[in-house]
């Protein structure tokens, strides 16, 4: 995940770092479980309303979290899906979106052996709050120019103005190729952030977002 108003690195509560995050307490309490048998002492973090909405927890996530020092022996242990992605291209997707609100906005990512190397700003050819649409002539226009650097498009970005950056049932119905990591900007905790998933069969997976 990358916080948006992080002056270095990612979000940190304390000198804990998020090493996961998931949809469900049950799969958050069987990652946990997993890092303990490892030997890696970790914490779930999650907010169900006191009991009242369990439901909260697939909007906003479930948090496992773990030391600093822990986090690339913990990312190991549960097998984690990673991309590369600078940070000045995150922050070209932050700033889209900002000027797109209160629309979606959207955009490609092209890179190299998963590795991010530009962000494509792109118009919203669709444009609504809650949903997003790649104009098929700016498409083939990043094709050519990714190609011409000897790139690929290995990701997309969109932005959920006011919402979490947690897949739609809209963006799991796009069709994504399952290879591409899918970033979304949205609001977590009251800070802009982003977060990464690659969708396949209707379902999202993480990606943690490496951008040191």
């Amino acid at each position: 995940m990358y916080d948006a108003t992080a002056t270095a690195g990612p979000a940190v509560v304390s000198d804990l770092n998020t090493v996961s995050v998931y949809t469900t307490r049950s799969d958050a309490e069987i990652a946990r479980a997993r890092l303990e048998a490892d030997g890696i002492n970790a914490i779930v973090i999650a907010d169900d309303e006191g009991g009242l909405n369990p439901g909260f927890y697939s909007t906003y996530g479930v948090r496992v979290v773990v030391a600093d020092e822990d986090l690339p022996d913990a990312r190991e242990s549960l097998g984690l899906d990673f991309v590369a992605i600078p940070l000045e291209l995150l922050q070209t997707m932050v700033d889209h979106a900002r000027d797109g609100a209160p629309n979606e906005a959207c955009g490609l990512v092209a890179g190299v052996d998963g590795a991010a190397t530009k962000v494509y700003p792109m118009a919203n050819a669709d444009p609504a709050p809650d949903r997003f649409t790649l104009d098929p002539a700016e498409h083939f226009a990043v094709w050519e120019d990714a190609t011409s650097n000897g790139w690929e498009i290995i990701g997309s970005f969109h932005s959920h103005p006011t919402g979490p950056p947690i897949p739609s049932e809209s963006d799991l119905r796009g069709g994504a190729d399952p290879d591409w990591a899918n970033f979304i900007v949205g609001v977590e905790n009251g800070h802009v952030a982003v977060r990464a998933y690659r969708y396949a069969d209707g379902a999202a997976s993480p990606v943690e977002i490496d951008h040191r």
